[in-house]
């Protein structure tokens, strides 16, 4: 009876720390493969988001240098004020905007991220400790928001991490987010 309970808790204590693993372990890039497609310079249809027109010049200067995200898109950021960027992404075949609410005004300051929160497939980051807000590549529909996301960084109770997030092709849907520490408030 005895090595019968002494099997259950070892059985037990190995399926909670293989679950408490793999909710720390990130996604890869490579789970959400997408085919890079070769396309010409797109004109951007600023008529297809109501911020569009604002933002033309970066979203033009953008568009000229082709695809970088999710087989056929273009993801592009600018800064928006201290510790403070905006992302919309482009459809490199129509031209159409998007500016998906996770992207509007992300920032990593004030977080320590967790570590080993990044893919093993990210792109080398130059400071892996302060990794780029954003990360993303052109095969993957998946990109990692290090930080906070959509103005996070104002509110109070808002979590910092990593959050992954895949791209449908006209939102982001989070797939994943491994919790960092907050450690100052702005």
């Amino acid at each position: 009876m005895n090595k019968f309970i002494y099997l259950i808790v070892l059985i037990l204590s190995v399926a909670f720390f293989a679950a408490v693993a793999s909710a720390q372990t990130p996604p890869k890039f490579s789970q959400y493969a997408a085919k890079v497609e070769k396309t010409k310079s797109v004109t951007v249809n600023l008529k297809s988001h109501k911020d569009a027109s604002m933002f033309r010049t970066n979203l033009r200067n953008a568009a000229k240098e082709g695809v970088n995200f999710a087989g056929h898109f273009i993801l592009t950021g600018w800064g928006c004020g201290t510790n403070c960027s905006q992302w919309a992404v482009i459809d490199a075949r129509n031209g159409k905007v998007f500016f998906p609410k996770e992207f509007a005004g992300t920032g990593s300051g004030f977080c320590e991220l967790p570590k080993n929160g990044l893919p093993s497939d990210a792109p080398k980051q130059e400071e892996p400790e302060y990794p780029d807000v954003v990360i993303f590549k052109a095969n993957s529909r998946m990109a990692v928001i290090n930080g906070f996301t959509g103005g996070g960084l104002n509110k109070e109770n808002a979590k910092c991490g990593n959050y992954f997030f895949e791209w449908t092709g006209t939102k982001l849907k989070q797939v994943k987010f491994i919790e960092g520490k907050r450690v100052d408030t702005p």
